[in-house]
């Protein structure tokens, strides 16, 4: 797909650093994952890259290594927890399952994925105004494409018998609203563990849609699709 392809482009390594090794790999992730804390915290805006480069303990030349600017380390964990979020409803085109087996793993994924990359997620919505707007459009293009194919599997197993909705495109919506704009009210430090909350939301999704099949326990749940 042209957006996923573009988006990649947008945040992949520059020349200089085309050959990464295993040490390069650790040492982005390490600059990521310090980010991604500190953008939760503070906001986008609210945090310099002086504030990266001091909890890492390393000058600007070390990040800058790996990313041009906090703009591309933004995008980078952004687009990252979306592709993990809204890539769950794909599937091989020989898959022959059922459509509402393939869309109970799904569904399952889908929020597996949303409270693993719950920071990234909640600042891909939160500092949406930041990103380039050919992101944003990529960004968007995901969803879309997400959508298409939840409704597509929703259609065909409400075909046959095996869901039960009024309207695919209102309940698709509502779907996501309630995993969607988790970011506004799940807190990782919470009452629930994360796989009781995934369980727990996955099955209120299949109950949004009539589906039967019951989500997989703590110890055997779905793993998000990276």
């Amino acid at each position: 797909m042209p957006a996923t392809r573009n988006a990649i482009q947008a945040t992949a390594p520059a020349a200089n650093r085309a050959a990464d090794t295993a040490v390069c790999i650790e040492k982005r992730e390490r600059i990521l994952t310090v980010a991604e804390d500190l953008f939760y915290q503070h906001g986008f805006p609210g945090t310099t890259l002086d504030m990266i480069c001091t909890e890492l303990g390393v000058t600007k030349p070390y990040v800058y290594y790996y990313f041009r600017d906090k703009h591309e380390i933004v995008e980078t964990l952004a687009w990252r927890a979306s592709l993990a979020c809204l890539g769950t409803m794909k599937f091989p085109a020989d898959d022959s399952r059922p459509a509402h087996l393939k869309l109970a793993e799904g569904l399952q994924c889908w929020v597996s994925a949303c409270v693993k990359y719950f920071r990234a997620s909640a600042l891909a919505f939160r500092v949406s105004a930041s990103l380039r707007p050919e992101f944003r459009a990529e960004l968007r293009s995901l969803a879309q494409d997400f959508y298409a194919d939840l409704g597509t599997l929703m259609e065909e197993g409400k075909q046959q018998g095996k869901l039960a909705f009024e309207d695919a495109t209102v309940t698709a919506m509502a779907m996501g609203g309630v995993v969607g704009f988790m970011y506004t009210w799940y807190r990782p430090e919470g009452r629930l563990p994360p796989d009781e909350l995934v369980n727990r939301l996955t099955t209120t999704l299949f109950k949004m849609i009539g589906l039967r099949a019951t989500p997989a326990g703590p110890s055997s749940i779905a793993k998000p699709r990276t």
